[in-house]
């Protein structure tokens, strides 16, 4: 019977008729007077139950209000705190409300949450609840050994009406992003594409930024989108994503403004220390490189991941922590000490009145499927360019081509930005000598950024860019501490704030 209909029923029987209204109208259909606990060996239990019995506790359904009505996505606790990943453009705000769990939404009280980390480019987001909690969190897997054809859960608040749980397979273990055809794809080398695990479990919108759990109860990747042309095609992001990229999701240095100055190997599961900075917080608390970071203030950290949740918790309040470490099979207990985060100070050596408007830049033609090393080949022209104007320096050459800019990024004011590059194909671009973002490879028209901390002057800036053949794109942007407020888009970077020497660039 359709829905209306019974609801037609409801509204002219009282309640407790109701059951038997359905019997006449489904014949065979006996009424349960009551519900009892399943048999621990009934066959009902089968693992898929196990599975979405042990993590739709941890399953939310987010609401952001604004003023255009209310958008809805999905997310997954991945924290005991109250951390929830989820997809970027599901939050057009920064603050939110959540429903936790599969419980009527009678029974439940909205979940204030506010987010505390983003990084566009990728899609991914981290929003914080305000309880304290603890919550039940799902156990973060790895998505580099995917297997096609293995049992998914999807998690998803398709609607806005709540949580609902849908299972598949895995039917691609690896798709790339933006890909014209796979044939075409042979004659590329160096892709740096995204890629995608490709799920055929029913998914539909409001379901983004939920979790891809597998047979283990782990999630392996965060639901993204789909192509509504064709059956069952869901895509999701691998989860090895978030543990490579998660310290530019949070920044929890930069947003707190303190800082402790260690970085952890950004291609280990686990929390171990890469470098430790002279004269940091770090080196004065007794850190070294190769240390595993194994808990916080007590709080164990089961990877990367958890270091930095616990970060972007603990360096707001801005007190000395806890840390406890592994050193050749030894344990070690340590505090360390926040202090304040400085900006990156802007180039000392520039007499303003050297300076010109624009960047230099250098034309190259060649084949390359990565950014070259400019030392090495000889430029065909220079020019002088007052944007990052892709049309000006190319001229009438769209492919086999490359360019390297140069000049200052003139910023007005100290304050935390975050400059993009867009680019088809490869670029990457550097300020004040050290690499800030690394774009290179074949791929097609794409962002990357990075979150940067700078003092107000001029910063030597270079980009350097290739273009096979296909389409082709250059565009600087920047996100000024006014726009990140808003969350407006970001803009070009302006002609005011680019600029040059007239003589020869100092590398």
């Amino acid at each position: 019977m359709h829905f209306y209909l019974l609801k037609k029923l409801m509204a002219n029987f009282p309640l407790v008729y109701f059951s038997v209204g359905v019997l006449a109208l489904f014949p065979g259909v006996m009424p349960s007077v009551c519900f009892g606990q399943v048999a621990a060996d009934s066959p009902r239990l089968s693992p898929l139950v196990k599975v979405i019995r042990n993590m739709e506790s941890s399953a939310v359904a987010l609401f952001v209000p604004t003023k255009g009505g209310l958008v809805s996505g999905t997310g997954t606790l991945i924290h005991p705190s109250g951390f929830v990943l989820t997809n970027n453009h599901v939050l057009p705000t920064n603050e939110g409300l959540a429903l936790i769990g599969t419980d009527l939404p009678e029974h439940q009280k909205p979940e204030p949450f506010r987010v505390v980390g983003r990084l566009p480019e990728k899609d991914l987001a981290i929003v914080k609840l305000r309880s304290h909690g603890p919550f039940p969190a799902v156990p973060l897997g790895r998505s580099h050994d995917v297997m096609n054809g293995e049992t998914v859960v999807v998690a998803g608040n398709p609607g806005g009406r709540g949580l609902v749980f849908t299972s598949g397979i895995i039917s691609a273990k690896s798709v790339l992003s933006g890909a014209p055809n796979a044939l075409v794809m042979t004659n590329y080398r160096d892709s740096r594409r995204d890629t995608y695990i490709q799920f055929d479990a029913a998914s539909n919108g409001g379901n983004s930024g939920g979790g891809l759990i597998n047979m283990d109860g782990q999630l392996i990747g965060v639901v993204w989108g789909g192509i509504r042309q064709e059956q069952n095609v869901g895509y999701a992001i691998p989860v090895d994503v978030v543990h490579q990229l998660i310290d530019e999701i949070l920044e929890p240095e930069i947003r707190s403004g303190k800082w402790l100055g260690l970085q952890l190997k950004q291609d280990e599961f686990s929390a171990v220390v890469s470098h430790v900075v002279a004269d940091s917080p770090a080196m004065e608390a007794g850190i070294l490189s190769g240390d595993q970071l194994l808990a916080v203030n007590g709080q164990t950290l089961r990877h990367r991941v958890d270091w930095f949740l616990e970060l972007s918790r603990l360096l707001a309040a801005g007190r000395p922590f806890g840390i406890s470490l592994k050193r050749n099979e030894q344990a070690i207990d340590l505090t360390i000490r926040p202090i304040a985060l400085k900006p990156e100070a802007a180039s000392v050596d520039v007499n303003e009145s050297e300076l010109k408007p624009g960047l230099k830049f250098d034309f190259y033609h060649g084949h390359y499927s990565l950014v070259p090393n400019f030392d090495n080949v000889k430029p065909e022209r220079s020019g002088v360019v007052a944007t990052v104007d892709l049309n000006t320096m190319r001229q009438d050459r769209k492919d086999e081509l490359a360019i390297r800019l140069q000049g200052y990024l003139k910023v007005p004011q100290d304050a935390v930005y975050r400059l993009i590059i867009q680019s088809d194909d490869g670029s990457k671009v550097s300020l004040n000598g050290r690499l800030v973002i690394d774009h290179d490879g074949n791929h097609h028209s794409l962002p990357r950024g990075k979150m940067l901390y700078l003092a107000k002057g001029l910063h030597a800036l270079q980009i350097e860019y290739f273009e096979g053949n296909g389409a082709e794109d250059l565009q600087l942007l920047i996100e000024s501490p006014a726009i990140r407020e808003s969350l407006e888009k970001p803009i070009t970077v302006p002609a005011d704030m680019l600029w040059h020497r007239e003589q020869a660039f100092e590398k």
